[in-house]
């Protein structure tokens, strides 16, 4: 079955979160999402308020601790936008965080991967 990827808000910037196979959180801005995500955006716009109140770091230049990722348009194609040193895992993740990203879980470790092209398995 194929997932259907779609952006809350075109032409706004959208910031959400996932799990990857190895356990490690991973931080996805603008672009499509899993349409069932859709479905809780306002438990993931709470949950971005929360990061940008509370981790900062998360959104600007400070040494990374997550995976990040950004799309430049609709099509669900993520270029990696940070390598963490010590990647934070799922289960270390702020509450907050955490409830919104196992919402969503990758069947593939992100590791190294420099893009990742959602509807070619990923989700």
């Amino acid at each position: 079955m194929t997932m259907i990827l779609r952006h809350p808000r075109p032409g706004v910037m959208w910031d959400w979160w996932a799990v990857d196979a190895q356990g490690f959180l991973v931080q996805f801005s603008c672009g499509p999402a899993p349409e069932h995500l859709l479905a809780r955006a306002d438990r993931v716009d709470a949950a971005a308020a929360w990061v940008e109140e509370n981790c900062p770091g998360w959104f600007d230049d400070a040494p990374p601790s997550l995976h990040a990722f950004s799309c430049d348009g609709e099509l669900p194609v993520y270029t990696r936008n940070s390598v963490p040193d010590s990647p934070l895992r799922l289960s270390d993740a702020p509450a907050a965080i955490a409830d919104v990203a196992a919402l969503v879980e990758l069947r593939r470790a992100v590791g190294d991967v420099w893009t990742v092209h959602l509807d070619e398995g990923w989700v």
